[in-house]
């Protein structure tokens, strides 16, 4: 029979054997049912069984989903998952489709604040910038992650906002299309190649020092580690080595690896502590990356347009490796290039 994978409750796994002869996968959002299974004739038995007991309609190989459309190139073995109409429609609706196109959502070293707010309410000003944040939070969630952390700082000012506010909202609107078609913690969780997982938001607890900050973001971080871990096994995919944990911060490293409390940590919530249990079962492993090769910086700040176009393909998916790696393995110039042909 079915089990759930994982976690996850909306997501239910049949193993091969008995009824069915191949591994079954079905996952519900609401009414939307995704099935999925490597031999066609397993997929229609099935099919035919399930619509037999429920009512529903089969439509076919998925094309879209959730209004976002759904391209797999069998050739290539790749999935694209995007909303290029939707995105088309909204510059339309705002009249920035034939407006110049920027390399970054924010403006770089402009900081906005709810003293530049209006005094007043002006109902025109504040219904199209209401319209395209409200329009441009699907696409944030759904296919843009690269657009995150723009979106969380301008939705601070949706009931409080001016001139200067929705000129910084229309210009997020064009970055997009870049392509035409307490303290605050990111992260970024990757199933090769594509990004499955993105978090940004800011702490619960305050803390004393930069490192303390990271090691509370780590944990935030495990949290998503061992929740992906558990539905992979669900898949019938259990992982076998630790999960790599990219770090920038050496000393948030060497908390996680020192099992001995001193002064300076003893004061750090039990429940942070999480992260230690984890690298002692070789459930994951930190390492240490350089700060200009950290993805998850884009979620966290506004960058200059060279690092945010250096992480943004690790944001929307490619197949290309994380060059951090190769750095924590001693490996530069035509040393790395060669393990990345390899």
């Amino acid at each position: 029979g079915f089990k759930t994978a994982g976690f996850e409750d909306s997501i239910w796994v049949c193993e091969a054997g008995g009824d069915y002869e191949d591994r079954l996968i079905v996952s519900a959002h609401i009414d939307d049912t995704l099935m999925a299974c490597k031999s066609s004739a397993t997929l229609e038995k099935f099919k035919t069984a399930f619509l037999t007991q429920f009512e529903g309609t089969d439509e076919g190989p998925v094309s879209t989903y959730l209004g976002a459309e759904l391209i797999r190139d069998r050739v290539n073995r790749t999935i694209t998952f995007k909303q290029s109409v939707y995105a088309q429609k909204i510059l339309q609706t705002y009249g920035a489709w034939d407006k110049p196109c920027v390399k970054t959502p924010l403006e770089v070293g402009v900081r906005l604040t709810k003293e530049d707010s209006q005094t007043f309410v002006d109902p025109a000003l504040h219904s199209r910038y209401s319209g395209i944040m409200g329009h441009l939070s699907f696409l944030v969630t759904m296919t843009r992650c690269d657009l995150t952390f723009a979106y969380a700082e301008l939705s601070k000012f949706v009931q409080c906002h001016s001139e200067a506010h929705l000129k910084a909202a229309e210009r997020r609107a064009s970055a997009r299309f870049y392509q035409r078609a307490a303290g605050l913690g990111g992260l970024g969780l990757r199933v090769r190649p594509r990004l499955s997982q993105i978090g940004d938001g800011r702490q619960d607890c305050v803390t004393l020092s930069s490192a303390e900050a990271e090691y509370v973001a780590a944990s935030m971080c495990c949290q998503e580690v061992v929740y992906l871990r558990a539905m992979l096994r669900g898949f019938g995919y259990e992982q076998q080595a630790p999960t790599i944990v990219w770090e920038d911060n050496a000393a948030c490293i060497a908390i996680a690896n020192n099992q001995v409390d001193h002064k300076f940590t003893r004061h750090i919530n039990v429940r942070r502590y999480f992260v230690r249990d984890l690298v002692r079962d070789a459930v994951l492993t930190l390492v240490k990356c350089a700060g200009t090769l950290n993805v998850a910086d884009a979620l966290t700040k506004s960058l200059p347009s060279p690092s945010f176009l250096l992480h943004r393909p690790f944001l929307q998916g490619t197949r290309q490796e994380y060059k951090a790696h190769y750095c924590s393995l001693g490996l530069h110039g035509p040393q790395a290039q060669a393990a990345a042909a390899a």
